[in-house]
């Protein structure tokens, strides 16, 4: 393989987009903090979440999988991601909430080249997970519900981890408890800055 090397332009145009993978578990905050690296950036949200329940909206299909309690096949859930990537407001960066979360997702991203520069790991103990939820008061937030979603995620997500902890310089892990949300957000935009 021939490397060829990048022009002046092409470096600072990498060395300017901002793409973050935010990952972590049930009520780690990924949805809070990419609020605050959103407008530190100005790079937009994208959460597939979101995006799941627009195309529920829109697909028969899908609306049939996600009333079962079903996962969306990887393709569509690929396809919407590359359709909400290709939109403009990504051209500078983007902060991709909760995706992957598991190693078929994982696979995916890899295959369709979706890139990323940092993965922003949002570590919670599992007392602090329990005491934020339930403190949310909504009726699948109890200890035991919690508990077996945390149990989940270690199995689907974990192995995720692992992977992206292979790439140091763009693995930042935070403990996101014991402060206050603004000093955690300055945290992660701090050690974002640093690397970049």
């Amino acid at each position: 393989m021939i490397l060829v090397p990048k022009t002046l332009k092409q470096f600072l145009e990498e060395m300017s987009n901002v793409t973050v993978v935010m990952i972590g578990g049930p009520g780690s905050g990924k949805s809070t903090y990419s609020k605050y690296l959103t407008g530190h950036f100005d790079i937009p949200h994208v959460y597939t979440g979101d995006m799941m329940r627009d195309l529920q909206k829109k697909d028969p299909e899908v609306a049939k999988i996600m009333d079962r309690g079903d996962l969306v096949p990887i393709k569509k859930v690929m396809s919407a991601l590359r359709s909400r990537l290709a939109k403009d407001d990504t051209k500078n960066g983007y902060i991709l909430d909760g995706f992957p979360r598991n190693t078929e997702q994982l696979n995916a991203m890899r295959e369709e080249e979706i890139s990323y520069n940092y993965v922003v790991y949002l570590n919670v103990s599992e007392k602090e997970v329990i005491k934020r939820l339930t403190s949310r008061g909504r009726k699948d937030d109890k200890p035991e519900i919690i508990k077996n979603r945390l149990k989940v995620y270690e199995k689907e997500t974990g192995p995720v981890v692992k992977e992206f902890r292979k790439s140091p310089r763009r693995f930042i892990e935070i403990k996101a408890e014991g402060k206050d949300e603004k000093s955690i957000a300055a945290d992660i935009i701090r050690e974002i800055e640093k690397r970049g």
